[in-house]
Formats: structure tokens, C-alpha cells, sequence
């Protein structure tokens, strides 16, 4: 697999870190941390490593990130993963700067 994948999956779990290290009582950063990790589960499966990459300075930056890094290799990504990112990064960017 290609490097670019693998950084997208790191800068993946670099997001869902950022939003367990929050304070959250409503449960929101949690919720939205397991959609990261279906997520990676999904690129996994399809044979993605990550690598460790530096943290963004958000979660929605370090989905942003992903999401770049993703595009160049839109064959390799699973066709299931394009809505839950798409989702993902609409949610994220409402409570990944709290």
C-alpha cells in the first residue's frame, strides 16, 4: 500500500486520540472517536498500515488531513468509507475545537 494511505490512517488515530483527551459529559467525542475507529477498521481491512504522524492541531484538522492524503488514492480507499468520512468530518468540525 502507499505510504499516502498509511499517513491517512495515522493522522486517522491521531483524530480519534484528540477527541478521547477532551472533556466531553455528553458523550459526543466518544461517539464520534468509534466512527473514526470503523473507519479504520474499513482501511485496515483492505491491507492499510498506518504510520505514526504528527498531531494536527484539531481532531477536524487531523480528519482534513486524512481526508487529503485519501483523495490520491481513491481506487485503494473502501467505496463505504467515502460517506462515513464525508459524515464524519461535518460532526467533527462542530466539537473537534472545544
Amino acid at each position: 500500500m502507499s505510504h499516502e494511505l498509511s499517513q491517512a490512517l495515522g493522522h486517522l488515530r491521531q483524530a480519534a486520540h484528540q477527541l478521547l483527551v477532551q472533556t466531553d459529559p455528553t458523550g459526543q467525542t466518544l461517539r464520534l472517536a468509534c466512527q473514526i475507529l470503523d473507519i479504520e477498521n474499513s482501511l485496515e481491512e483492505v491491507g492499510i498500515r498506518p504510520v505514526w504522524v504528527a498531531a494536527a492541531s484539531s481532531a477536524a484538522d487531523s480528519t482534513i488531513a486524512a481526508i487529503r492524503l485519501l483523495t490520491r488514492s481513491p481506487q485503494a480507499v473502501p467505496s463505504d468509507v467515502w460517506p462515513a468520512l464525508e459524515n464524519l468530518l461535518t460532526e467533527v468540525g462542530d466539537h473537534g475545537h472545544r
